[in-house]
């Protein structure tokens, strides 16, 4: 038997703000990858006279920067991803429960004759719904820490 409970209640999920995130966090990955070639040509005007320890330490540095800025910026394209999946299945989910309740009417307003008939002639109506979906569970790998001098 299909799980009919929670249908007459709409999935509590804003779209809008859904939409909204996911487009502010790959703008916040476009930014964050688009200062890496401004800072790698600063670096570079920066270092061109500088030797020694520190110029060592600046460029291990920078590379750093750069792998960092790298990773962030692939970590928000991927929770974008995350939320524009989570707002299709929450879409998915509003569909099933309004074609269950569509079809729940349907069964209210049958006649008793027809439910009458239906149960002696073996004909169960079962309602045209899939199963409730289950969201999938979104974990993140702990930060990777670069050494530092």
């Amino acid at each position: 038997m299909v799980d009919l409970r929670g249908i007459s209640e709409d999935v509590p999920f804003d779209w809008d703000a859904a939409t909204r995130l996911a487009a502010q966090l790959r703008d916040g990955a476009d930014d964050c990858e688009g200062v890496i070639p401004r800072r790698t040509s600063a670096a570079t005007v920066a270092t061109q006279e500088w030797r020694g320890v520190y110029a060592r330490q600046f460029a291990t540095r920078m590379g750093i920067c750069v792998t960092d800025a790298q990773r962030l910026a692939a970590a928000m394209r991927q929770a974008a991803s995350q939320v524009d999946e989570l707002a299709r299945l929450a879409r998915e989910e509003q569909a099933r429960r309004e074609k269950a309740r569509e079809w729940q009417r349907q069964q209210d307003e049958e006649s008793v004759l027809n439910k009458i008939g239906d149960f002696l002639f073996g004909e169960d109506d079962l309602p045209p719904v899939p199963e409730p979906i289950t969201p999938p569970v979104y974990t993140a790998p702990p930060p990777a820490v670069a050494a530092r001098e």
